[in-house]
């Protein structure tokens, strides 16, 4: 920490941690301290971001240690990753809801990728368009805070809002949509793009009927690219 707070135009020193949920404990009053002498207002900013993934782990312990970061001055932000397991509806609004009133912005929200050893997470994209589009346009715009963001390999964090940063060049036989993504760049200059294919809503749809879910409430999920 003194190295990085040596460097004059360090404006932010940005800790992620998932300690918060899994060892709220570790936040002491000495870790607060060491923190605290380089969080200096106006000129240089500590700030932890952390992982909140669903409603159920915000506990007391996790309370007061975020309390406690927010009381010495410095936020909190949560960046979720958008999985099979939080994107049931209303799942991901009742946890920025629960954040919010605790004391973490919602920063943002993770499309999640990969290939088959990620499958049991993996959600369609059209599935996270649909949860800012439908659900999280019923919070106020204080809590809706965090942006859906796909984040693309050498390209970094596109804009899943964005629409002329990604767009649909194939459906594959079996249902799954092919993206191509651009940087920010490719409006400026000449720059490489990345091909993603993306899991089957169609499987996605059938695993929530599987599991209970009553899937015409996520009908409108077809006309989400």
């Amino acid at each position: 920490m003194d190295e990085v707070a040596s460097i004059g135009h360090v404006e932010r020193i940005r800790i992620g941690t998932r300690v918060l949920v899994t060892m709220p404990f570790r936040i002491g009053d000495r870790l607060i301290e060491v923190l605290k002498k380089y969080h200096e207002p106006g000129r240089r900013e500590v700030c932890i971001v952390t992982h909140f993934e669903h409603p159920m782990e915000m506990t007391p312990d996790s309370l007061e240690a975020i309390q406690k970061i927010r009381k010495a001055g410095m936020s909190v932000y949560n960046q979720q990753v958008f999985t099979y397991y939080n994107s049931r509806k209303f799942e991901t609004a009742f946890l920025r809801k629960v954040l919010k009133v605790c004391g973490v912005d919602p920063y943002y929200t993770f499309n999640t990728k990969g290939k088959e050893e990620t499958i049991d997470f993996r959600v369609p994209i059209a599935r996270i368009e649909q949860e800012r589009k439908e659900e999280a346009r019923l919070l106020p715009g204080i809590v809706r805070t965090d942006e859906p963001v796909f984040n693309v390999p050498r390209l970094g964090k596109s804009h899943l809002r964005a629409w002329q940063d990604h767009e649909v060049i194939m459906i594959m036989p079996d249902g799954r949509r092919s993206y191509r993504f651009y940087p920010w760049e490719s409006k400026l200059a000449i720059c490489d793009t990345y091909i993603y294919t993306d899991v089957a809503i169609y499987d996605y749809l059938k695993r929530l009927h599987d599991d209970g879910e009553d899937i015409t409430e996520y009908k409108s999920i077809w006309y989400y690219f």
